[in-house]
């Protein structure tokens, strides 16, 4: 149960330190995510929108008995499965602002990424970040640069089994740890993807991540109140040229741009990152139909570009890869993953993902 004094507290502080690095946002327009019952700024004051993953009804249910007697926000946008990026569409805000949001995101570098592509340049982005160190991840190791950078890379398919492991294993209140129950994502209790530091959060993610251009925003403030030591502040602007990035006002590295060749449609790579973004494979459920691949701990995308779509596995009940390989011997001789093939090629083309199913007889 949350302790309202010290909540008041705490949102006294947020609202000093965003008000100075953004004093005049009652002329803009800003997104908040995850307000909870707890927004930074109200609706009377600002032009802001509410973001969050459930609709305020669910949002009731789920924690009201956390804060008793507190007023929930209402949801203007309501996520559920779905992307930030998918959800906002076209939209463009001036300030986001996220508290206690960035340990929860499987994919740290995705989020900030779909972040700076909804915000204007020179736009603001205000988080509040849980101190490991004062919470009930204090026995769990920090997260590192690299840890992300998987996370972000693995073709779109966080391994949440070993974030809930973590979660789990080095909880302060040592809780009971079954396999079976991580594997099939039993547990349901609110736990971190990630786990930061004040201390070291700069030099040990932030830089990294810049250096190596995958965090493209400028840290303009960072800030952290002893009297309140369950959290720190940070907040970063997006620059409008993204060569030019700097850490409190000291320019940062960027390690030399890669030259790309021209882009090879046919690298499996590409390949795979491109069903894994098109929504029609769905890794939960070809583990829970196909269990042999969830027992030999292959990753299921990987098992089923590779393998899977050319021995009857599907990927979803929206595609049927034996069908479609049978009904275009084309696709079949050319050797290519199929349903690939169908997104890249076969949708335009007017082909079918899955069988017709023929008419119902009528009643007699």
């Amino acid at each position: 149960m949350s302790d309202i004094e010290k909540d008041r507290k705490r949102d006294v502080i947020r609202r000093r330190i965003f008000m100075k690095n953004v004093p005049e946002f009652a002329d803009l327009s800003g997104l908040e995510i995850g307000a909870l019952c707890s927004p930074l700024l109200q609706k009377s004051e600002a032009n802001i929108k509410y973001y969050d993953i459930f609709p305020k009804e669910t949002l009731i249910e789920h924690f009201q008995e956390f804060y008793p007697g507190r007023t929930f926000v209402d949801v203007d946008f309501v996520a559920r499965t779905r992307s930030l990026s998918e959800v906002l569409g076209e939209r463009k805000f001036d300030y986001f602002i996220a508290n206690h949001v960035i340990e929860h995101i499987p994919d740290f570098i995705g989020f900030f990424k779909a972040v700076a592509e909804h915000l204007n340049p020179g736009g603001k982005f205000f988080l509040a970040i849980p101190d490991r160190r004062f919470t009930f991840d204090i026995n769990r190791p920090e997260t590192s640069a690299g840890h992300l950078i998987v996370d972000h890379e693995d073709n779109g398919s966080v391994d949440a089994a070993e974030h809930i492991l973590d979660a789990l294993i080095y909880h302060q209140e040592k809780l009971n740890i079954y396999w079976s129950d991580v594997e099939n994502q039993r547990y349901n209790f609110v736990h971190h993807h990630h786990v930061f530091n004040y201390e070291n959060f700069l030099d040990r993610i932030i830089r990294p991540l810049i250096r190596l251009r995958y965090f493209h925003f400028s840290v303009f403030d960072y800030h952290y109140e002893p009297d309140l030591d369950n959290e720190f502040n940070i907040v970063l602007e997006k620059p409008a040229d993204p060569e030019e990035i700097h850490v409190l006002g000291e320019k940062a590295e960027l390690q030399p741009l890669k030259e790309i060749p021209a882009v090879n449609i046919y690298d499996y790579r590409l390949q795979m990152s491109q069903i894994m973004k098109s929504g029609w494979f769905d890794p939960m459920w070809y583990l829970a139909n196909y269990p042999t691949v969830r027992i030999s701990g292959l990753n299921p995308l990987k098992h089923y570009y590779f393998w899977g779509a050319y021995h009857g596995f599907n990927p979803s009940e929206r595609f049927d890869s034996n069908y479609y390989l049978t009904a275009n011997p084309d696709v079949r001789q050319s050797g290519l993953n199929p349903l690939w093939h169908y997104l890249h090629n076969g949708i335009q083309e007017g082909r079918r993902p899955l069988p017709e199913i023929p008419p119902a007889a009528p009643e007699a």
